[in-house]
């Protein structure tokens, strides 16, 4: 059974969509969420504590406020989790597997489109080396 879905979003229409159906699978299954976005600061940049806090916060508002809403709509409770990393796919990854996840739910495509899916995308990564079942929308 699956009792903890992990969304990973990056805030584009294609997460946007992976979240309506992890929300959706949530709500039916009554499985804890959480969505979890990886800030990729490029090029990489030294901040701060406090701009590192001021950095996840922004980035916050913007990736979850859809999908935070969507969720509230539907009666689903929503955890979310912003992390900085300079390896987006290895972050989901690391989170899935020491998060103790059953289910991992990515958009297809994310902020970087075409040229993402021809260099070889995160989705794809985390595809290939999840630990545990991986849906894949597109």
């Amino acid at each position: 059974m699956i009792s903890r879905i992990l969304l990973a979003t990056d805030g584009s229409a294609f997460s946007e969509l992976a979240g309506e159906y992890a929300i959706f699978l949530a709500k039916k299954l009554k499985a804890e969420l959480t969505a979890l976005h990886v800030l990729k600061l490029e090029p990489p940049k030294r901040l701060s504590p406090e701009e590192i806090e001021e950095e996840r916060a922004r980035t916050a508002r913007h990736v979850f406020r859809h999908i935070e809403k969507l969720a509230e709509e539907a009666g689903v409770k929503i955890e979310t989790e912003v992390m900085i990393s300079r390896n987006v796919a290895a972050a989901i990854l690391e989170e899935a597997k020491f998060g103790g996840y059953e289910l991992l739910v990515v958009g297809s495509l994310g902020r970087t489109g075409l040229k993402r899916l021809l260099m070889g995308s995160v989705s794809e990564h985390v595809v290939r080396h999840a630990p545990c079942p991986v849906l894949v929308v597109r």
